[in-house]
């Protein structure tokens, strides 16, 4: 019995040797796509013989043709260079001088992308507003562009140390 059991181990254990497992195959790799075309290319020479039937590919109820102008594209706004190139959105007030005389006050407004900053007084032009006012702690814009809403406000005013919380 012993010498049963001493053997029926030794076969199992040299079972892996014997009998190797099969291994299973390896999938096979596809071809690269650019070898392989498209399954909706149509051949270069292929060309679709009618035979008196309609193209399946065509709309068989044509659209109505307008006259309609061509629409032409629109140019980009060119701004010029300088403090009549900057936006009242983009404009950031960096300070403000004052006088005795309001028509001697000025602010300091920084512009994203400038170099340097720009000094303006009353009545100098922006791209779309203009210095209304400039008093020690804000800066009236009046806007000069059209709107298209009519309760748009039609003067913006910019705090010059807007607290925590205040709008810019």
């Amino acid at each position: 019995m012993r010498r049963v059991f001493l053997i029926s181990i030794l076969v199992l254990a040299a079972s892996p040797i014997v009998f190797p497992q099969a291994q299973a195959p390896k999938p096979a790799t596809p071809a690269p796509a650019e070898d392989q075309p498209s399954v909706l290319t149509v051949p270069k020479d292929y060309r679709y013989n009618a035979r008196g039937r309609r193209d399946p590919f065509i709309n068989p109820v044509p659209k109505p043709r307008t006259t309609a102008q061509p629409v032409q594209p629109v140019a980009p706004v060119v701004r010029p260079p300088g403090l009549k190139g900057v936006l009242v959105a983009e404009a950031q007030i960096a300070g403000v001088v004052t006088s005795k005389e309001p028509s001697m006050n000025v602010v300091i407004i920084a512009a994203p992308g400038a170099k340097a900053s720009y000094f303006a007084r009353v009545g100098d032009q922006l791209f779309d507003a203009v210095v209304r006012r400039i008093t020690l702690d804000s800066v009236t814009f009046g806007v000069t562009t059209p709107v298209a809403d009519p309760n748009a406000p039609r003067e913006i005013v910019r705090k010059v140390r807007p607290k925590p919380g205040e709008e810019k």
